[in-house]
């Protein structure tokens, strides 16, 4: 599948578009889109507090619901496991599983 980097315009495919289609979920809160409600994921929620424990596995409850969710266009992507990196400006979130009948390992960020 080919797209479009909403970032930098360019076209993307493979990995890139499996990034930035994860990007793109990930950090649009849920029922911000008008005609798509269930678009996005509730990680944002969360996002604000300091990272514990908890509120680490709550962000990866959220970002588990949302590669299950059909109108997010992520059911290509059988996610095996969710890594939580806090960092400086933010943190990154790293997904694990299969994607195009290959294990891939992607990173996103999560500095918005």
């Amino acid at each position: 599948m080919i797209g479009m980097d909403r970032r930098t315009g360019r076209a993307v495919s493979d990995t890139e578009q499996l990034i930035s289609r994860l990007g793109q979920v990930m950090t649009t809160p849920k029922g911000a889109r008008n005609r798509l409600r269930d678009f996005g994921s509730d990680v944002l929620k969360y996002y604000s507090a300091n990272i514990t424990p908890t509120t680490a596995l709550l962000m990866k409850s959220a970002a588990s619901d949302a590669l299950t969710e059909p109108v997010n266009g992520l059911l290509d992507f059988e996610c095996s496991k969710i890594n939580i990196h806090p960092r400086e400006a933010g943190c990154v979130m790293e997904f694990v599983g299969v994607f195009n009948g290959k294990t891939e390992t992607v990173s996103v960020p999560l500095n918005v």
